[in-house]
């Protein structure tokens, strides 16, 4: 099995899992517990988080566990709007963004704020000068993505934090998960991000948010006040070791890794566009682990079930939206036509991945390409 769908998820390392193992079955307490075992505990999870801050270079923010991107991104969307609605009620974001930030601000939206969203050129760049037109007085809150899960496309982060730095009333969230291990992050005048250890080689269930303006925020989940009174629920510790344990691999051989990625990346592009009929909508400057692309005329599940047929796996748009019946919104917002929408295929790569498989892919792929040429649209 050939496995192209690392942005959905990613094969856990096996130091990974035996970490998580280990801290659960040494270290099972209850690190609020008062008792020897309880603060033996409670040290070994303020460890992991040490561990982070100097792995991630961070200052004085606070770490956040959380269960993934997804509770980060609502956690931080809805308690910042909300703390901050005295002060102006209207959010930027993007419609590349991931359902958790796009259905939380249209949420938010049912509550009275204003979402307003940030335009992309036909050259697919966001416009920063459109950007530049929506920032008033009123706006409390910008969040967007570093890397698109669908497209690859890589988002100015730097750039919007500099125009935003002019309103000290704004908050700006970044949504890192595609971008860690795979890009710089661009962390400078960002106030927070949201990261998820499966997209990494971690586990499923593992997130954390990185926020430096603890104060500032309204709670919404309450309890016994765990994680700074943030995130209240007893802490799974062996979660947060081992995603320490995640990040530290990702780091120990990025250099190397994102060069692999781009080499493979470049191979199926070089491959695919030779065929008349498919269309290219990754971008050349794109993240180095993500390639698009459309059957036009071709419906895109049909590629993806021919494709596991013979023992590849690769997806749709993004998993967490690709059973709904509307077309992705990361691609109209980048002008893709509907057409090429509807027969588009993502393949996404990993660390654990290799040219002898991309060779295998492009095999395969001339022979889907042949079964279903005399439908294409050249």
């Amino acid at each position: 099995m050939i496995y192209f769908d690392n942005s959905a998820t990613t094969k856990p390392d096996k130091e990974v899992l035996s970490t998580f193992n280990k801290v659960n079955e040494d270290y099972y307490f209850n690190p609020a517990s008062p008792h020897v075992k309880g603060l033996e505990t409670e040290k070994l999870l303020d460890s992991a988080r040490e561990q982070i801050r100097k792995l991630l270079k961070l200052d004085q923010q606070s770490i956040i566990f959380t269960s993934g991107a997804t509770e980060s991104n609502n956690l931080l969307l809805t308690g910042m709007a909300r703390a901050k609605k005295q002060f102006g009620r209207t959010i930027i974001t993007t419609k590349l963004e991931h359902p958790s930030v796009l259905e939380t601000v249209r949420a938010l939206e049912e509550e009275g704020f204003i979402v307003k969203y940030m335009r992309f050129k036909e050259d697919e760049t966001l416009d920063l000068e459109h950007l530049e037109g929506l920032l008033t007085s009123d706006v409390i809150l910008v969040a967007m993505m570093h890397v698109n899960n669908v497209m690859g496309a890589i988002l100015p982060v730097a750039e919007v934090a500099s125009l935003i730095h002019n309103y000290p009333k704004i908050h700006f969230h970044v949504d890192c998960v595609q971008s860690f291990g795979k890009v710089p992050l661009q962390l400078e005048g960002v106030h927070s991000f949201s990261l998820s250890g499966h997209k990494f080689n971690g586990l499923k269930g593992q997130g954390i948010l990185v926020f430096s303006q603890l104060k500032t925020i309204a709670h919404t989940l309450f309890g016994g006040g765990q994680e700074y009174g943030f995130r209240s629920g007893t802490v799974n510790v062996a979660s947060a070791v081992a995603m320490s344990r995640a990040i530290r691999l990702t780091l120990d051989d990025y250099e190397m890794q994102r060069a692999r990625l781009y080499q493979m990346k470049e191979e199926i592009e070089r491959y695919v566009k030779q065929f008349p009929g498919i269309q290219l909508n990754s971008q050349q400057n794109g993240a180095p682990h993500i390639v698009n692309l459309s059957f036009v005329g071709v419906k895109g599940e049909v590629i993806v079930n021919a494709f596991s047929k013979r023992d590849i796996m690769v997806s749709t748009t993004s998993a967490c939206s690709s059973k709904r019946a509307k077309l992705n919104e990361s691609l109209t917002a980048l002008h893709v036509s509907d057409e090429a929408i509807t027969g588009s295929i993502r393949i996404s790569l990993s660390k654990n991945n290799t040219a002898e498989e991309v060779h295998t892919f492009n095999e395969v792929f001339r022979e889907i390409y042949e079964e279903v040429e005399e439908l294409l649209k050249k």
